[in-house]
């Protein structure tokens, strides 16, 4: 499924049929915030999408930012492969916030419904405005704590591209910040 707020000619789900995400947007339109790190509404979206994309009935379910390029071939066993006995596999980064630009879930795992749980509830009971920052990472990390997840990337520390360090470098580039604007070529 895509998801966007934009009509394309493609099949999509319209973000304002999604239960709870205009509530949000409604709440939050009087905030003007300072940089990304406090843009809620815009970060929103993706969280809202995932919560929908959980309520479809399959067993896995991938994120991935629509600024992800798949290079190389990617198959289900790979995906699932990575969850190892986690109800989500995520790249993580020491003592920084998770790269939420690829997640993977298991929507059957004995931990995921509380995980869904807290992760709706940072935005409908709109407890995400208690954090440090306003931004879904910290949403997805905050909610993830204490239940069995995996981090594809244990020993990347700081801001840096771990998509490169992570078990995907060869099959996808995430084209944030400056890489948007450079060329990347697909062989899938």
């Amino acid at each position: 499924m895509v998801y966007s707020e934009d009509a394309l000619t493609i099949p999509t789900r319209p973000l304002k049929d999604i239960p709870g995400w205009q509530s949000f947007q409604d709440d939050t339109d009087h905030i003007e915030p300072q940089n990304y790190l406090f843009d809620a509404r815009k970060f929103a979206h993706k969280v809202y999408a995932q919560l929908d994309a959980f309520e479809s009935k399959h067993r896995y379910v991938v994120w991935l930012d629509a600024d992800i390029v798949v290079t190389g071939e990617l198959t289900a066993n790979f995906i699932k492969k990575q969850l190892r006995d986690g109800f989500c596999a995520y790249l993580g980064r020491d003592l920084c916030y998770t790269e939420t630009g690829l997640l993977i879930f298991d929507t059957k795992h004995d931990d995921f419904p509380e995980f869904k749980r807290r992760y709706r509830e940072m935005y409908d009971k709109r407890y995400l405005f208690e954090l440090p920052y306003w931004i879904d990472c910290l949403a997805f990390d905050t909610a993830r704590q204490g239940l069995q997840a995996t981090n594809m990337t244990p020993e990347v520390a700081g801001m840096v591209d771990v998509f490169s360090r992570s078990p995907f470098k060869d099959i996808l580039t995430h084209n944030k910040g400056n890489r948007k604007y450079e060329p990347v070529s697909s062989t899938a």
